[in-house]
């Protein structure tokens, strides 16, 4: 008779594999907190919204700062305009350019996904206690440290953007 593999625990595997496996639980947190306000977005949506946080910007910026042609960062746009989350405007030094700017339910959707991770992060205070919290925050963002990460999380160009943009 053939066995399976013989079970393991979390414990057992890789500290690479249980950050991606423990980033897949904090994202569907968000996700989950989203499609309960009946908002079906998609991570790569997030991205967008990173950059339009600090204010209106053309496609063709939006496409540049995401790592993206100009058709995909316009797939992108289509969809959150269909979702309500963002419209386009007359741009201000150009009459003939548009700009893409979020809309007030494009905020109330960053507002909720917000939400969702300061709910995750008490999960983990409780779950760890503020100490072991602190420490885990604290190697994290030695690792993104490490990595020159964090003039880019500073500038919000978040690298990974450009291999998960979904385009």
């Amino acid at each position: 008779m053939a066995h399976g593999p013989d079970p393991i625990s979390a414990t057992d595997l890789d500290t690479a594999t249980l950050l991606s496996l423990a980033g897949t639980v904090a994202n569907e947190a968000v996700l989950s907190a989203l499609r309960e306000k009946r908002l079906e977005l998609r991570p790569a949506h997030g991205y967008v919204f990173q950059r339009l946080l600090t204010g209106e910007q053309s496609i063709t910026d939006l496409a540049a700062d995401l790592g993206m042609t100009q058709q995909g960062a316009s797939k992108h746009i289509l969809e959150l305009e269909r979702l309500g989350m963002v419209t386009r405007v007359v741009a201000p030094n150009d009459k003939r350019a548009r700009h893409v700017r979020l809309t007030e339910a494009g905020r109330e959707a960053i507002a909720v996904a917000r939400a969702a991770r300061a709910a995750f992060e008490e999960r983990l205070r409780t779950l760890l206690g503020d100490d072991l919290l602190r420490a885990t925050r604290e190697a994290l963002a030695a690792l993104l440290d490490d990595e020159g990460i964090s003039a880019q999380i500073a500038g919000r160009e978040i690298p990974w953007s450009r291999r998960s943009s979904g385009e």
